[in-house]
C-alpha cells in the first residue's frame, strides 16, 4: 500500500514538472530590444522604378522596384525589380556595379521584385539572397537555380553593423524590409510593397530595433485608396516620427500629390535614377 502511494505522489510530481516544462517551452518571453548599432551614412540609389526621372530621359521605367542601399562599407541590393535588362542598363547609367553587390535583400516573391535576379547570378554569383521564411518553396528554388545562396529570415536580424532585415509580417504575401540605423538621424526604412501596411512595418522596425525612424521610401500599395486612408497612413508615419516620406512604385500618385500639398516638408520625390545621402556628419 505504502509502495502505491509513494508510486502515486511520483506520478503526480513528474506530471507537473512536465506541465511546467511545456508551459515553459510554450512561453515566448518579450523580446528585448536589439543591439542600438549604428552607421555613419547611408546612401540610397533607386536603380528600378516606375516613376520617370524627370532630369535623365536615358534612365528607363519598369514596373518593380531595386534600391541600392550603401550602408558605411556594406553594399546591399534591395529587391531587383523585373527585367534584368533594365537593372543591368540604369545600373550602368548610375555608375552601379552590380558585381560589387555584398547581399540581396528580396522583400517578397512577386516578379516585379525578383525577376532581376538573373542578372545578378550573371554578375555576383554565389550572393547571398535574404528572403522571408514563408516565401514559396517555388521560388526559393528557382533563386537557389540560379546559383545564389538563399537565407531564410522569420525575425528582425542584423545583417551587418546598424543594418537590419525588418522580420516578416503576412500580407499576404509575407514581406520582410530592410533598415538602417544612422548615426544622429534614426532608421532610413526601405520598403518594398508594404502589403502588410507600410505604418505597421516602420512600426515593428522602431519597436524591434529600440531606434526612431528618420525616413521611409519605397512602395507603400496605395494606389487606388481613398484619401481618409492615405492621410490616415501619412498622419501615422509622422506619429511614429517618420520626417522623410518617400513614395514610390505601387504607392500611387494621389499620395505623391497629397503629400506634395499638404505635407510638403516631409515629402521626399521620389523615382528612378533618386539618389539620397543621409548623415548627420557635416
Amino acid at each position: 500500500m505504502k509502495n502505491s502511494s509513494r508510486m502515486l505522489v511520483v506520478i503526480v510530481i513528474l506530471t507537473l514538472l512536465s506541465l511546467f516544462i511545456l508551459a515553459f517551452l510554450r512561453y515566448s518571453p518579450p523580446r528585448e530590444q536589439l543591439s542600438t548599432e549604428t552607421c555613419r551614412i547611408a546612401r540610397i540609389t533607386v536603380l528600378v522604378d516606375n516613376n520617370a526621372d524627370p532630369s535623365n530621359a536615358f534612365l528607363e521605367t519598369a514596373w518593380g522596384i531595386s534600391i541600392i542601399v550603401e550602408a558605411d562599407n556594406t553594399t546591399i541590393l534591395f529587391d531587383t525589380g523585373s527585367s534584368p535588362l533594365v537593372l543591368e542598363r540604369n545600373s550602368h547609367i548610375l555608375g552601379v556595379n552590380l558585381s560589387s553587390v555584398d547581399v540581396i535583400v528580396v522583400s517578397h516573391e512577386h516578379w516585379d521584385h525578383v525577376g532581376g535576379l538573373e542578372k545578378i547570378a550573371e554578375v555576383a554569383s554565389g550572393r547571398r539572397v535574404y528572403v522571408p521564411a514563408h516565401m514559396s518553396r517555388e521560388v526559393k528554388d528557382w533563386i537557389k537555380g540560379l546559383g545564389l545562396e538563399v537565407v531564410e529570415v522569420g525575425e528582425t536580424t542584423m545583417i551587418a553593423r546598424g543594418v537590419w532585415i525588418i522580420g516578416e509580417m503576412r500580407g499576404p504575401p509575407y514581406e520582410q524590409a530592410l533598415a538602417v540605423n544612422v548615426e544622429g538621424l534614426g532608421l532610413i526604412v526601405v520598403v518594398g510593397c508594404s502589403h502588410p501596411g507600410v505604418e505597421n512595418i516602420v512600426e515593428k522596425a522602431c519597436s524591434e530595433i529600440g531606434v526612431k525612424p528618420y525616413a521611409v521610401i519605397g512602395g507603400f500599395h496605395l494606389a487606388g485608396k481613398p484619401f481618409e486612408e492615405l492621410n490616415s497612413t501619412v498622419k501615422k508615419l509622422l506619429e511614429l516620427g517618420v520626417e522623410k516620406i518617400y513614395p514610390i512604385h505601387c504607392s500611387g500618385e494621389n499620395i505623391r500629390r497629397l503629400l506634395e500639398e499638404e505635407y510638403c516638408d516631409h515629402y521626399g520625390d521620389g523615382h528612378v535614377g533618386l539618389i539620397e545621402c543621409f548623415s548627420k556628419m557635416k
